[in-house]
């Protein structure tokens, strides 16, 4: 069986809030690490769950990179675009910008585009992150 996770599935098995839930979840990576169903998490699961981590859960930065790290370095998991979210989440970490932004610094970073951007953060990390490379 394959399963794509949803931004629920992740919150509940890291935040425990519904223990039911979270249980369920724990069952489904269990079978993941046994081989027995495979599990998916897109890269936009990930931007949505730091954002309800942070805006909802009201989770402190180092949490959220805890969590999400945890989350993409787990080998049962298939996650999509693994090291640019990595290397998103290492920006992330880093620099005072919301991950959605982290995830479009390195994705433009990783296409050789440069951002367009009116959010004045986003755009003094991509100068600085140019003017590095």
């Amino acid at each position: 069986m394959r399963l794509q996770l949803d931004t629920n599935a992740l919150l509940r098995y890291t935040t425990n809030d519904i223990p039911k839930e979270a249980d369920m979840v724990e069952v489904l990576i269990k079978k993941a690490k046994e081989g027995t169903v495979s599990l998916y998490i897109c890269e936009p699961i990930f931007i949505e769950t730091a954002v309800m981590l942070k805006q909802y859960f009201k989770f402190p930065k180092g949490k959220i990179v805890s969590i999400l790290s945890f989350l993409i370095n787990s080998p049962e998991l298939h996650i999509e675009n693994r090291q640019g979210l990595l290397r998103a989440l290492g920006v992330y970490a880093e620099y005072s910008v919301d991950f959605v932004d982290c995830v479009l610094l390195v994705r433009t970073q990783m296409q050789n585009q440069q951002i367009f951007t009116f959010d004045v953060r986003l755009s003094l990390l991509a100068s600085s992150q140019e003017k590095a490379n």
